[in-house]
Parts: structure tokens; C-alpha cells; sequence
């Protein structure tokens, strides 16, 4: 028995809860998947899967077993990786996880990190979900937080200070406001983070509270509110990189009132290019990371 393989087999269905679906990502018939874990199972003399006619999942001993032996198979696997791609030019599938309000930032680097290393496919996606960097297959993951998960470096890139503006029209027409008080008698363009909408706070003499606000719009896509904000909607709180480009243009106009505001209770956040230390062997990985932390920052700028 390939008893690595069975291990790989069995992580796919741990990951995907199906049999079929493992036996897609691997080309292999679903029969052979459950085969080769069967084979697994009469090997260590336990029951690692509880299987019905519509469902597959894990036991109590198989969600140990799968827990201990999942890093194992990815060192192995970054190992095979990182011995094959040494005397040749970088290549194969680099997976980046990136929040969606970061894409247009994210993109010239991208671009420019393509036209160096073509042999390399970007395999993007764009999310506001947490992400576990070896369950989940990502190289790189750009977030506002930190992961709590072992072995991740985080590599600041950019602070994640908050600023509220609207368009130059919509404040010639409503008024600019000037207080935290102001702001209940203007809609709020709000953006939905990976668990809830996000609330905007004030900072008084006692503290961070909650602003009574009017909504007008909710999204998670970051564009879509400045969009509404440029087409004289409403006030938009987002971080300071995503909407420097159009106070730079005159298409948004900070606001500044007599208290601080942001959308969390005060505490100071940054913006993380991470990435698993194991996997920063890997030629592609290493490229990468170097390569898109220096565009990224290259006009950072702490305001």
C-alpha cells in the first residue's frame, strides 16, 4: 500500500467531505480513493470515516489522525516541491488570498510580477474570509489581521488607518459635517466585513461607542461604495490606501471632525502580506513574497 498516498487521499475527503469530489481533484476514479483508505484503515486497525449512503465524515480518532498527519504530507510535499524547482526556472501555480477592497492596488503589482516570472500561473482569489494558509492551499495571503495560525510570517505593508470622505457635489449640497453628532443626518455607505457589517465608532472623554448612523448602502466590495460616494450618495469610511486615489483626484474630499472615528473600538491595525515559513523555500514563493512586498510598499505611506 502507498500508504502517503492513501494520507493524501484521505485529507481531500477530510477537506471535501466526498469521495467523488477528492477523486475529481486527483483524476482518479472515486472507487480508488475509497479503496486506497480502506487499505489506510485496516493498516492502523481503525475506523477513520463514518460512511452512509449520502455522507462522508470524519470519526473522533480519524479528526485526530487527520489533524497530526496534515503537516507532515505538506512538508513532504513543499520538500518535493522545493528539490524540483531548484536548478530550474521558476514555476508551477502560486495561490494568492487577497481582500477584495485591495484588488486595484493589488493588480499593477500582479501585473508587473507576471511579466517577470510568465512560467508562474497567479491563481488569485479575493476574499474577506479567513483563511487556514495549509488547509486551504494559499501561498500568500494579504489581510487586515493577523492569522493566528503557527508558522505564518506576517510582513506589514501597509497601516490601516480609516477615513471618512464624500464627493465634493454631495457636500455642496448637504453640508459638510463637522461633528460625530453630524453625521445621524447623512447616509452612510457601509462595508460588510467576513462575519458582520461593519459599525462606525466615535471617540469621546469615556471612550469608543457606537455612532447612531443611516445606512443607505451595505456591500462587501469596497469599489461599489466608492462608487456610490463619487456619485454624490453618501459618506464612505474605508482605509486611507483604498481611497487615495480619488482624493488625489478631487473626486472624494476627506472630512475631518472635532473626534476620532473608525470601524473598530480604537484598536491599531495594519495590513499583512503572510505567508507560511516553510513554503518560503520554495523558489516561487520566495519570489513572490519578496517581489510583491516591495511594490507594495514602495509608496506606503503612514498618514
Amino acid at each position: 500500500m502507498d500508504k502517503l498516498r492513501a494520507m493524501q487521499y484521505l485529507l481531500k475527503v477530510a477537506d471535501t467531505l466526498s469521495f467523488s469530489r477528492a477523486a475529481k481533484s486527483f483524476g482518479v476514479p472515486a472507487s480508488s480513493i475509497s479503496r486506497r483508505i480502506a487499505d489506510l484503515e485496516a493498516d492502523l486497525g481503525v475506523e477513520l470515516l463514518h460512511r452512509t449512503t449520502r455522507t462522508v465524515r470524519l470519526t473522533e480518532i480519524g479528526l485526530i489522525y487527520v489533524e497530526k498527519v496534515r503537516t507532515g504530507v505538506a512538508q513532504l510535499d513543499d520538500a518535493e516541491e522545493m528539490v524540483s524547482l531548484h536548478s530550474r526556472t521558476p514555476s508551477g501555480t502560486l495561490r494568492i488570498s487577497a481582500m477584495p477592497s485591495f484588488s486595484q492596488l493589488l493588480l499593477p503589482a500582479v501585473i508587473a510580477f507576471n511579466e517577470r516570472y510568465p512560467d508562474i500561473l497567479l491563481d488569485l482569489h479575493f476574499s474577506d474570509a479567513v483563511v487556514e494558509m495549509g488547509r486551504d492551499s494559499i501561498d500568500i495571503a494579504i489581510r487586515s489581521s493577523l492569522l493566528t495560525q503557527e508558522r505564518v510570517v506576517a510582513r506589514k505593508i501597509h497601516s490601516h488607518n480609516y477615513l471618512l470622505a464624500a464627493s465634493p457635489e454631495y457636500l455642496k449640497r448637504n453640508g459638510t459635517p463637522r461633528t460625530l453628532e453630524d453625521l445621524q443626518d447623512h447616509p452612510a455607505l457601509l462595508y460588510r466585513g467576513p462575519s458582520s457589517v461593519l459599525k462606525w465608532y466615535g471617540q469621546d472623554a469615556d471612550g469608543w461607542y457606537e455612532l447612531p448612523i443611516s445606512p443607505l448602502m451595505i456591500s462587501n466590495d469596497g469599489a461599489t461604495l466608492v462608487a456610490m460616494a463619487c456619485q454624490h450618495r453618501g459618506l464612505v469610511l474605508l482605509p486611507e490606501w483604498g481611497l487615495e486615489r480619488y482624493v488625489n483626484r478631487g473626486e472624494l474630499i476627506p472630512i475631518d471632525l472635532n473626534r476620532p472615528i473608525s470601524v473598530r473600538r480604537g484598536t491599531e491595525a495594519s495590513l499583512y502580506l503572510m505567508y507560511l515559513h516553510a513554503r518560503y523555500q520554495i523558489p516561487k514563493v520566495k519570489l513572490a513574497v519578496d517581489f510583491l512586498f516591495e511594490h507594495l510598499t514602495q509608496n506606503s505611506t503612514d498618514l
